[in-house]
């Protein structure tokens, strides 16, 4: 019994799958690596801030937490404490504790 020789589009047609088989390899990989490479990002700058690096320093302001950066002053919010401010009941409630976050981090010197 002799095997038939495969046709030239027979040989086509298992060449695209082994290219589209690799092609999907490769994307793959590329896509764990920028994940990879996302998570190592994220575990290197936790806790620093974003403008100048330096670390973080938690404040508590009420139920808001608040990340403050003794370096270059800037204050940056958690989302749970953004959802908390942004779900205050009454306008002038969150006035109130904007103002005072505002106040916290305003210099001595600066009068209004």
């Amino acid at each position: 019994m002799t095997m038939a020789k495969p046709s030239t589009l027979e040989d086509e047609y298992f060449v695209r799958e082994d290219a589209e088989r690799i092609r999907r390899l490769h994307f793959e990989e590329m896509r764990r690596l920028k994940e990879h490479e996302k998570e190592e990002l994220r575990r290197l700058h936790h806790g620093r801030c974003s403008e100048c690096g330096w670390l973080l320093m938690p404040e508590k302001l009420g139920d808001v937490a608040v990340f403050h950066c003794v370096n270059c002053g800037g204050a940056f919010l958690p989302r749970s404490s953004w959802e908390k401010l942004h779900k205050a009941a009454e306008p002038h409630g969150l006035q109130a504790v904007i103002d005072s976050v505002l106040n916290w981090f305003r210099p001595v010197a600066y009068k209004p």
